[in-house]
């Protein structure tokens, strides 16, 4: 079973290594599909609907057609709308402009319909449908009334409601891409996707040409978060509207139609009863709970979160509802951050009733023994013994401070379809190359890093390239495996192109290729050190011939599972109401870290979004309209800079497990570390986000806090 390279051999991996592609996008250099320009280049618009339900009588484009700017126009023959933003009509023109201007001469004969914009209307008795097969879809297990007969007899029960509102992804780089048709079947795409290969498949598929027709290039993308798998509508008629006029057409969404069309995070109303014995062993739970991911499906939770409940001890009655509103599609760690708001909470109240330390209920409760580990380092970290408050809200003064916990875990395992090719050239120069497309792990990094590592040499010498479906096939980047599908298959494949390598300096000092090792860009004889050569020198010993590996994934190198916790400090001003996040601590297992600095990043990224979304992100309808009220970020409010706490951050390494994926754990604990953090502060449950000013102040009210 292959393995990693011990730490003391390691120069690169493990350490914090600056981003390769750094100096390119400081520079302006790297070409994200935004930045595409070819000659001819036409621009391309998508007309989409003001209205959330409606049937479309009838579509003019005749006004549009006439238009000497206009090169290319589709009618996409919808005959029902069923939320604000669904696709009507595109247009290829000359400029940005033209198209907007001839989305404008579209005309479009509509027949207003009954809507929904929220889950409480769209469950009501007689409620519009989204679609005929009705509104709600039901998801039940457990038996009810065993569960509360269990409850009833514990020691200590709570119960309450949290609700989770609606996210968007706000990619920084839209949706979108550039098409070319090289020809009538050969195909090339400029896109930004987290599935370079998988593209390539869905264009293929979409035109019914053979999938080595296609080229698909992503180099350098802006952002996914779970959002750019599919080619969308907005990749098809690209492509449909680049073959109509027959040049390079550009058609990358505007921040509105982010907003509306490519996916979101569903909500959560959960209603959960928790009880427990005397020496605080949860004993049962109940959950009902609803959600809505618009006209799509997905939103469902993983409930119970993390905490052991006992077998046969559980109920639930979940719906996923659906509403005119776009689409929900998968974001960081689905249905995991609801899941963990809602249980967190609930936990934390149950500690709190039982008369337990809120951590060392959670050692009780929590079966993972790396998390039980995890509470302890963070508890230190963030000072819980000095901080906690024993009577939440007694501190004197306007603004209060406690502390809190949440907790998190993921899976992260590799996938073993991805290869790499690996080439050694006779002048030294090395390249690994695999078609993955870097989401923001860094892997571009990671690839260097391990490339230099394996073969023993400088990073100087190495060229990774990625983000390509001509280069060897990737997996896509879901559920944090990335890094434990890439790095795995370089560093097997690395290992492949050195022993050919190996072979012929072996032959050349006399001595037995299994007897080489390399470091610092020397390889030498272990038996003999003085029998060595400089790498450079090793190349050339290929007289003019390259290595060429391609190999893939290999077991040992990768594993799954990961654990984490996350503490906050919080500051509530109990006459304003407002939350001022103090620190955060995180303390996450994933494996071996390749690159501190990018696995920093990675959690640093995670706890920023989840302080956005527990304090001020929210997808707004209003339910009259059925339309968005905030989609921009003017007024769909982001946090920045200013509103950012210390971030501590532990990275618990666990180098025997292998590489595990980072993107999404981190991102699940924020929001119940937070909420139990506000409650410890100043008293008041605060059990629904976005925690604004007035929420905050709302259950101040509520709970009758000291002020």
């Amino acid at each position: 079973m292959a393995q990693w390279m011990p730490l003391e051999k390691r120069k690169y991996v493990g350490k914090k290594i600056p981003r390769t592609d750094g100096p390119a996008k400081v520079c302006g250099t790297a070409k994200y599909a935004y930045d595409i320009v070819l000659p001819g280049m036409l621009y391309g618009r998508i007309l989409r609907s003001p209205h959330p339900h409606a049937y479309i009588k009838n579509v003019d484009l005749s006004a549009a057609r006439k238009h000497p700017g206009v090169k290319a126009m589709i009618d996409l023959n919808k005959y029902t709308v069923r939320y604000q933003g669904d696709e009507i009509a595109a247009v290829a023109a000359t400029s940005m402009d033209i198209a907007e201007e001839a989305l404008r001469l579209i005309r479009v004969e509509y027949q207003r319909l009954p809507h929904v914009a929220t889950e409480q209307d769209a469950m009501a008795e007689n409620a519009p449908r989204v679609f005929e097969r009705g509104n709600v879809a039901w998801d039940n297990a457990g038996d009810k009334e065993t569960v509360e007969k269990i409850l009833a007899a514990s020691a200590h029960v709570v119960e309450d409601e949290m609700y989770t509102q609606v996210q968007v992804h706000n990619c920084l780089e839209p949706h979108g891409c550039v098409a070319l048709w090289e020809g009538d079947d050969k195909l090339k795409v400029w896109i930004s996707t987290q599935a370079v290969h998988g593209n390539r498949g869905d264009f293929a598929s979409l035109f019914d040409i053979p999938e080595e027709n296609v080229e698909i290039i992503c180099e350098y993308m802006g952002g996914g978060f779970g959002s750019k798998f599919p080619i969308g509508v907005e990749g098809k008629v690209c492509a449909r509207l680049a073959r109509q006029a027959g040049r390079p057409v550009k058609l990358m969404l505007t921040r509105k139609g982010e907003y509306l069309a490519v996916g979101n995070r569903p909500s959560a109303l959960m209603h959960l009863k928790l009880g427990c014995d005397s020496a605080g062993k949860i004993t049962g739970m109940w959950q009902e709970s609803h959600g809505t991911g618009g006209i799509g499906s997905g939103a469902g939770m993983p409930l119970p979160y993390v905490y052991h409940v006992p077998k046969g001890a559980y109920y639930k009655k979940h719906g996923s509802v659906r509403i005119n509103a776009g689409s929900a599609r998968p974001q960081r760690a689905p249905g995991h951050p609801q899941a963990e708001f809602g249980m967190d909470i609930i936990v934390d109240q149950l500690a709190y009733k039982a008369g337990i330390d809120p951590v060392e209920f959670r050692i009780i409760n929590d079966p993972n023994e790396t998390r039980k580990r995890q509470y302890k380092i963070g508890a230190e970290r963030i000072g819980w013994e000095q901080k906690f408050n024993k009577v939440p809200g007694s501190a004197a003064g306007h603004k209060k401070r406690g502390v809190g916990l949440g907790v998190g875990r993921w899976g992260g395992g590799g996938a073993r379809s991805t290869k790499v090719t690996v080439e050694i050239f006779p002048d030294g120069r090395v390249t690994a190359t695999t078609g993955t497309q870097d989401l923001g792990s860094g892997v571009r990094t990671l690839i260097h890093q391990i490339t230099a590592d394996a073969l023993g040499i400088s990073m100087d010498w190495v060229t990774p390239r990625i983000g390509r479906s001509s280069y060897p096939p990737s997996t896509a980047s879901s559920g944090s495996i990335t890094t434990g599908s890439v790095t795995p298959a370089v560093k097997n494949t690395c290992d492949s192109a050195k022993k050919q390598l190996y072979e012929k300096v072996a032959a050349a000092l006399g001595v037995s290729p299994d007897d080489l090792e390399g470091a610092n860009g020397v390889i030498r004889a272990r038996s003999d050190s003085g029998k060595s050569v400089k790498w450079k020198e090793a190349c050339a010993l290929l007289q003019g011939q390259q290595i060429s590996v391609t190999d893939g994934w290999v077991e040992g190198l990768s594993s799954s599972g990961v654990a984490g916790v996350q503490f906050a400090e919080v500051e509530v001003d109990v006459e304003t109401g407002r939350i001022k996040p103090v620190k955060v601590v995180a303390v996450q297992d994933f494996g071996l870290c390749i690159n501190r600095i990018t696995s920093l990043s990675q959690i640093n990224g995670a706890i920023i979004m989840g302080l956005s979304w527990a304090l001020s992100e929210d997808r707004t309808l209003d339910p009259n309209t059925g339309t968005m009220v905030n989609p921009n970020m003017e007024n769909y409010k982001l946090a920045g800079t200013m509103e950012m706490p210390e971030f501590d951050i532990v990275i618990d390494e666990q180098p025997e497990r292998g590489v595990i994926g980072l993107g999404e754990p981190p991102r699940v604990p924020t929001a119940g570390a937070l909420a139990n953090a506000v409650y410890n502060a100043c008293g008041a449950r605060v059990t629904r986000m976005p925690m604004t000013p007035d929420v905050v102040l709302a259950a101040l009210k509520k709970g009758g806090a000291a002020r």
